[in-house]
């Protein structure tokens, strides 16, 4: 089963040529002007609706609420459309490199690694080994617990020539192993990955020029492919839903100087960490805290759009809901720094940072927005509480073709890119069935409680239990129920307002029973390990290899 090649970075989408691309970008302006339009005339109508007569107390409480739920919406719809149109203008690094200078300065590879699978540890030790780049030391930062886990650990760097450091505590967890390497090693710049994290053999050649052209760059991110998104249901869901970060979101924050390192397939310039103090060892999400240090020092950072890492992505709802929360506790508790940051010193970043970051540490939230919107028409049919008290006819001509012209420049934008919208459905279902995991973690970040760092599981593993799953069942049932009664009641009365909270809850009882297709076990991997004949054609061994002498 051969997964990917060796020899060619096949996820590096052809370009268009010059003229198709120049009319497809002026074709894209056209419609986000449109889109833009439409969304101004929706917000003047719900700004007016606020101020209609015959709210209650409790109507202008869930008014509130439903508000503040659309515009968060809103607001970052125009943090994405703004990035897509910097993205189609400004971002042009991948595009214009060619020829790629032969630069070799010390490079320091490390893999970070806790209780991991032997055999899938192996194999990111042997594609790190075969990087071709002969100046580099690769170490392997094993914080695992699990006594069988360190001995494989250990017996792998003696196989391959790596060099093998093993904590008794774990302070900080991996950023605090990072840290305690950056004190004793001379490397001019760090490369990291994740012990899933799988590169191909030109990365450190591609990457680390980039860093030598600019000495104030503090490191260069690329983005990943889940190799195992074919092998389950939640994988192939959580590859769509981050390409829609690693594509226009990403090179959008590249133009501004306001891209994130991600913790993996980046390669950092250890003198840039050094001046910040290392990795942040206080944020479960020490990746995204330690770059906004980096960038209020005035380090600068780049996205490399071009895949040359190959990673597993969560396999159950277990696994994605442990990335998720991990995620979401990290960046939104960046959130709270990121106000008295700027309360403190706004001239330390540009606007277009400050603006990045916002869009960043607050994206989780969307958690509270989403339960907003499915309690909505619920309450609406079974209570008779109405958060909106508008005429029909003018609700329909202000939401629709807002609503219509969004989810067309939105599945437009991505579909230049390659991306079927039926694809990106599935993303967007398996984050929307994730609110109350989203929900708890906004409520750990905020109340400053920590939580220990957690490794997304991998391999063979079971079911989520339904008790896990009480949130997103209570929420359907409601919502199926409200549906029977709201059917009843057109059927005795026509109204059209219930017509239109009977397709808000069909709409959200239709996503929230996806959770049944995602939930499911994961047996492994077919044939083979995921990686197995890749790195079998690939590898050579450690001791005859040139590149690693």
């Amino acid at each position: 089963m051969k997964i990917f090649s060796s020899e060619l970075n096949t996820q590096q989408k052809a370009p268009l040529v010059p003229r198709r691309q120049d009319y497809t970008n002026a074709v894209f302006y056209g419609l986000a002007l449109v889109l833009l339009t439409l969304l101004c005339i929706y917000v003047i109508f719900r700004g007016a609706s606020l101020f209609n007569p015959g709210y209650r107390w409790i109507d202008n409480l869930f008014a509130f609420l439903l508000v503040g739920a659309e515009f968060f919406i809103i607001l970052h719809a125009i943090g994405y459309l703004a990035t897509v149109v910097r993205s189609l203008r400004n971002y042009r690094v991948t595009k214009t490199r060619v020829f790629v200078p032969f630069i070799e300065p010390p490079v320091g590879v490390v893999i970070a690694s806790f209780n991991e699978d032997v055999a899938m540890l192996e194999d990111t030790i042997v594609s790190v080994t075969n990087l071709e780049y002969a100046n580099k030391k690769i170490y392997i930062l094993d914080d695992s617990t699990n006594e069988n886990s360190q001995k494989g650990a250990r017996a792998l760097a003696e196989k391959y020539g790596c060099n093998y450091v093993h904590r008794i505590d774990r302070r900080g967890y991996k950023a605090g192993a990072i840290n305690d390497l950056l004190k004793v090693i001379k490397d001019k710049y760090l490369a990291i990955f994740d012990a899933d994290q799988k590169p191909v053999y030109n990365f450190l050649k591609e990457t680390i020029p980039l860093l030598e052209e600019d000495e104030k760059l503090a490191f260069v991110q690329t983005p990943q492919f889940y190799a195992n998104s074919a092998c389950s249901p939640v994988a192939k869901g959580a590859y769509f839903q981050q390409a829609i970060f690693y594509e226009y979101i990403c090179e959008g924050k590249s133009t501004s100087n306001a891209m994130f390192c991600c913790g993996s397939n980046v390669a950092l310039r250890t003198e840039a960490l050094r001046d910040v103090g290392g990795f942040d060892e206080t944020s479960v999400t020490e990746d995204f805290a330690t770059s906004l240090r980096l960038h209020m020092r005035g380090w600068k950072s780049l996205y490399y759009n071009k895949v040359f890492i190959y990673g597993l992505g969560p396999e159950t709802l277990a696994g994605y809901f442990t990335q998720q929360m991990r995620w979401a506790m990290g960046t939104m508790g960046v959130f709270k720094k990121l106000i008295t940051s700027f309360l403190r010193n706004p001239g330390a970043l540009s606007l277009g940072q400050w603006w990045e970051y916002l869009l960043s540490s607050s994206y989780y939230f969307i958690g509270w927005a989403n339960l907003i919107f499915m309690v909505s028409p619920v309450a609406y049919i079974l209570f008779s509480i109405r958060p909106l008290i508008a005429e029909p006819l003018f609700y329909f001509a202000a939401f629709v073709p807002y609503f219509f012209a969004s989810l067309f420049v939105f599945y437009r934008s991505m579909g230049i890119r390659g991306y079927k919208a039926y694809d990106l459905v599935r993303g967007q279902t398996i984050g929307f069935i994730c609110f109350w995991v989203l929900i708890v973690s906004s409520v750990v970040a905020m109340s400053g409680k920590k939580r220990p760092f957690a490794v997304t599981p991998k391999g063979i593993q079971g079911k989520l239990p339904i008790k896990y799953l009480t949130p997103q069942l209570m929420m359907l049932t409601l919502s199926l129920i409200a549906m029977a009664v709201g059917i009843y009641r057109v059927v005795v009365v026509t109204d059209f307002v219930m017509l239109i909270n009977i397709f808000w809850v069909a709409y959200h009882s239709l996503l929230l029973g996806s959770v049944f297709y995602f939930n499911r076990s994961f047996r492994g991997y077919p044939d083979t390990h995921i990686f197995r004949d890749w790195a079998e054609s690939k590898v050579v061994s450690a001791a005859s290899s040139p590149l690693t002498k």
